[in-house]
């Protein structure tokens, strides 16, 4: 039977239930595990589990993370990617140096310091990361 507490209410009610659990004898264990069971919608052994093993209170909730790469990041690496015939992320971030460098010269790209550091920095999978919007789905 699927459960609809949520992580943290099921987290709660552990926390309740396993000093009672481990201080019960047999045939009270059995009582308390499936009403646990009954309640959570967990697996008995993994209640067991949970019960018999060291109490974590839940980790905190985290929200979405700031972005690392300004935008100008973005559209500078845009840019080099075009230069480059639309290459993946892999094969592109080894040329970016020189690549940069030589759009700079012939005034398609002008960066300002920051951005040509976190430009040259990015590892093949933030590139990648960043390229997604502008990569066509394969047909």
């Amino acid at each position: 039977m699927k459960s609809t507490m949520s992580f943290r209410a099921k987290r709660e009610l552990l926390v309740q239930v396993a000093p009672r659990y481990r201080a019960a004898r047999h045939g009270q264990r059995s009582a308390i595990l499936d009403e646990f069971v009954a309640v959570t919608g967990y697996e008995r052994k993994y209640a067991i589990r949970l019960l018999l093993g060291p109490i974590r209170p839940p980790d905190p909730i985290r929200g979405p993370r700031a972005p690392r790469y300004v935008m100008e990041v973005q559209r500078a690496l845009t840019t080099a990617w075009t230069a480059a015939n639309g290459i993946c992320g892999k094969r592109l971030v080894p040329f970016l140096p020189e690549l940069v460098s030589t759009l700079e010269r012939h005034g398609h790209l002008d960066l300002a310091d920051e951005v040509r550091k976190q430009l040259l920095t990015l590892s093949p999978a933030a590139a990648d990361r960043l390229l997604a919007p502008l990569r066509q789905p394969a047909a």
